[in-house]
């Protein structure tokens, strides 16, 4: 009762004060005022405090560096941890990204007056920050979206490289294991870049040869060896004819020797082929896959820093060149440091005409049409295959087609003992299954072999035969091609010797 009648004392206290000071109209101009300084007063602390939450989140660390924090931020994979989703199952074991080390934390302000995309930014960035070890592609992709909106736009793609070299080593680690390359196993187990002391002079295989002759077949036979990386026909962009000018093979080598020592940068023109062609690039299967995906497109694939960075990664290089006479090869078998085998690949002319003229359309250039400048440039490649094997003993390998079609098994294994690789697997389940389909299709290498040496005779009219034999008799007499007088009832034995002794390594 008593506190009762002290709250009634106290509101007509407060109610007789307000009356007083609005009693009068300056004394009401004068509380609004007051009213409004309060608020802005208020408004300006808000922007302040605003102000000093966006450069505390500045502050935070960044993902500009997160190409080599990623890792250690969540204690990364370590060596014993297998590292991410897909690490821990390739290593052996791990759960996540719990190896060793200290975990970071950065907190997410809860200021009430911070925008919603502010707030999905920095939680994005926690996420990358903290648990990359750990994020599924899909949950990763999630992350980036949120993202895209941060201020340096860069460190997205730091993130989405790391990410995908990360994809490549663990990769590389599922298919490899056993076969001895330690510093691509520490790689992959612990998630870390490589050394930036090269390994012991990679080796790079080069298959030199002119189109329609069976190089396809080799090159993917030789790449399907999982620790290859593959350079596929980096002269391309010089289109349908053979490179013999000398600024043109100059730039040519150029690109060829620092292809093989895993350099993209300044070679725009290769890159932009490449994208107008993914076949270029995307024939490193799993380089391809770990750097793109439906959701966030391939552009990553075509960065110059990931592709040097994934290349880097492979112990073997293969690069494939039907644009470029064998002569011109001479200085990079001259660099010992490249470690580079040549293996000199060639058809029965007959075949490549043929193959020529009856299953591509875009055979029109003379250098590709007429056969006697094709057998003036086999002859040219003979003569410097010889010169090189002398210069350079055990360097460069002379096959013929024939020979690996005919026994597919025995041959890769000779031809790979000369190169000092091992049979893989893989290689014997890729000549399994492209050694005994017969599709008909011009750029499909999954032909019964055996039947293709002898296919020419089937299509080849009596006056383009004459043409090819005549324009061709001096080289097919060196490397054990028999010439015939009809293509009626032509069989292996008529067309086909063996190699001559002189060639025979």
């Amino acid at each position: 009762m008593e506190d009762g009648r002290r709250r009634n004392t106290w509101v007509r206290w407060w109610q007789m004060a307000w009356l007083r000071l609005t009693a009068g109209r300056w004394r009401r101009v004068l509380a609004v005022l007051v009213i409004l300084s309060v608020l802005v007063a208020a408004q300006l602390l808000s922007g302040h405090v605003i102000h000093v939450s966006s450069e505390r989140e500045e502050v935070t660390p960044q993902l500009v560096n997160a190409g080599s924090a990623l890792y250690t931020a969540g204690g990364g994979a370590a060596a014993g941890g297998g590292g991410g989703a897909a690490g821990g199952a390739a290593a052996g074991g791990g759960g996540g990204g719990g190896g060793g080390g200290e975990k970071k934390s950065y907190a997410i302000s809860s200021s009430p007056l911070m925008k919603i995309e502010a707030r999905q930014s920095q939680y994005a960035r926690v996420k990358l920050m903290e648990h990359i070890d750990r994020l599924e592609t899909r949950e990763l992709q999630k992350f980036l979206r949120l993202y895209e909106s941060f201020k340096n736009p860069a460190s997205v793609n730091n993130v989405r490289m790391e990410h995908a070299l990360h994809a490549v080593k663990v990769g590389l680690l599922e298919e490899i294991s056993g076969h001895g390359y330690s510093d691509i196993f520490e790689a992959a187990t612990q998630a870390k870049a490589l050394s930036s002391t090269q390994r012991p002079a990679p080796l790079k295989v080069i298959i030199a040869t002119t189109w329609r002759s069976g190089s396809t077949f080799l090159e993917e036979l030789l790449s399907s060896h999982p620790a290859t990386y593959n350079h596929y026909e980096p002269l391309l962009y010089h289109g349908i004819r053979q490179v013999r000018e000398e600024d043109d093979a100059t730039q040519a080598l150029q690109l060829i020797n620092d292809l093989l020592s895993c350099r993209y940068a300044g070679h725009d023109k290769y890159i932009q082929k490449a994208k107008e062609v993914k076949e270029l690039f995307s024939r490193n299967k799993l380089v391809w896959k770990s750097c793109s995906n439906d959701d966030l497109g391939s552009a990553l694939c075509f960065n110059e820093n990931f592709l040097s960075s994934a290349c880097h990664l492979y112990p073997w290089a293969t690069m494939k060149l039907v644009r470029l006479r064998l002569r011109i090869l001479r200085p990079v078998l001259l660099n010992d440091s490249m470690n580079v085998r040549i293996i000199f690949l060639v058809r029965d002319p007959r075949g490549v005409t043929n193959s020529r003229n009856t299953t591509v359309t875009w055979c029109h250039n003379p250098d590709c049409n007429d056969p006697s400048i094709l057998c003036s440039d086999m002859m040219d490649d003979l003569e410097a295959s010889r010169d090189l094997e002398k210069e350079f003993p055990g360097r460069v390998i002379l096959l013929r087609y024939e020979d690996l079609a005919l026994n597919p098994v025995n041959k890769t294994r000779e031809l790979l003992t000369k190169l000092g690789l091992d049979f893989d697997s893989h290689m014997a389940d890729f000549l399994a299954s492209h050694t005994t389909k017969n599709l008909d299709k011009p750029w499909s290498t999954s032909r019964e072999s055996k039947t293709r040496i002898t296919y020419w005779a089937t299509k080849m009219n009596e006056n383009r035969l004459n043409q090819v034999q005549k324009s061709c008799s001096r080289v097919m007499g060196k490397l054990g091609y028999l010439t015939v007088n009809t293509t009626k009832e032509v069989t292996l034995e008529k067309v086909l010797a063996p190699l001559p002794p002189p060639l025979r390594h």
